[in-house]
């Protein structure tokens, strides 16, 4: 359990990172709302393209991180197995939403927000 809620706590700096790195003045957050840690920058504006990075750096990072652990012999293929699932399951999240932002038209902006994020484009 210890090593699922540090994986958590990763999980949501990466996202947090990201907001930065695409914009710098924005303002993150992070919280813990109806049994769920996020990490939020409301008010801040991205492309699809940029938006998508933010919601998939945590799942390629960590998923990286847990195979190399594994390659190199500090998780046992039972731990790795376990640990990267429970860890994609939780991504489940992040995936709706690149789900939505794909569908959305190619020149759409999305704005995160504390309880989702809102998507704009000209009609």
């Amino acid at each position: 359990m210890g090593t699922y809620i540090v994986l958590i706590i990763i999980h949501e700096l990466i996202h947090g990172a990201f907001f930065k790195l695409f914009d710098p003045k924005g303002k993150v957050k992070f919280g813990f709302k109806n049994g769920v840690a996020y990490a939020t920058s409301p008010h801040s504006f991205y492309s699809k393209g940029k938006f998508a990075i933010v919601l998939l750096a945590p799942f390629i990072g960590i998923s990286v991180g847990l195979f190399l652990f594994y390659f190199f012999g500090w998780l046992t293929v039972s731990l790795f197995t376990w640990i990267a699932s429970v860890h994609a399951a939780s991504c489940v999240g992040d995936f709706y939403f690149l789900y939505l932002i794909a569908k959305a038209p190619a020149n759409s902006c999305v704005e995160d927000t504390e309880v989702g994020l809102n998507i704009y484009h000209e009609e």
